[in-house]
């Protein structure tokens, strides 16, 4: 016997405390405590869930992700991309680009931590971008390595701007950006 099932109701009030907590008080000042007192629950209900502060937060980043960053699929892969990176970019300016870079910097210490990121994280938010970039290049397959590289042609300014210069991750930015490389997913340069 399994127990009792979890109850979503828990799940999502653990995800939003740990997000208003992280944007009150910080990241390196939220506490699985702080969380837990927040979300009205126990703090071995959040362990329970949860092995770290990292997994609770990627967690919330990555719901977020889901609910409120756009796989636009309208006739322009241009246009979808844009939009995609736009709102992707606006997220980045609060406390989720403040987030994703505590998440670098615990991921570098840590090795399985990281390959939870990227399974959790960015797998998904790349999927999406691969899915236009395929669109782009019809009528010709866009193949996997090829792919991969186009992808990681838009995410590595991203990562790049988000760690170093986030108010340089702009509605403008993201359109040169998305312009680059489905101008490169068509042509197959």
């Amino acid at each position: 016997m399994s127990g009792r099932p979890r109850d979503p109701g828990v799940d999502d009030a653990i995800l939003r405390a740990t997000m208003e907590l992280v944007e009150e008080k910080g990241y390196r000042a939220a506490s699985i405590e702080g969380i837990a007192a927040r979300a009205g629950v126990s703090k071995q209900t959040v362990y329970r869930r949860y092995r770290s502060k990292g997994e609770v937060i990627l967690d919330a980043l990555a719901a977020y992700a889901a609910g409120n960053l756009p796989a636009p699929d309208t006739a322009s892969p241009r246009r979808d991309l844009a939009q995609l990176l736009t709102a992707t970019f606006a997220a980045q300016q609060g406390i989720r680009g403040a987030l994703n870079r505590a998440l670098v910097a615990e991921s570098i210490g840590d090795d399985d931590f990281a390959r939870t990121v990227w399974e959790r994280l960015i797998l998904p938010r790349r999927e999406a971008v691969r899915t236009i970039l395929t669109r782009a290049r019809a009528p010709r397959e866009l193949g996997d390595a090829e792919a991969d590289f186009l992808v990681d042609l838009v995410y590595g300014p991203m990562w790049y701007r988000l760690l170093f210069d986030p108010p340089s991750l702009t509605a403008a930015y993201a359109e040169r950006l998305a312009e680059a490389v489905t101008e490169m997913a068509a042509g197959g340069s």
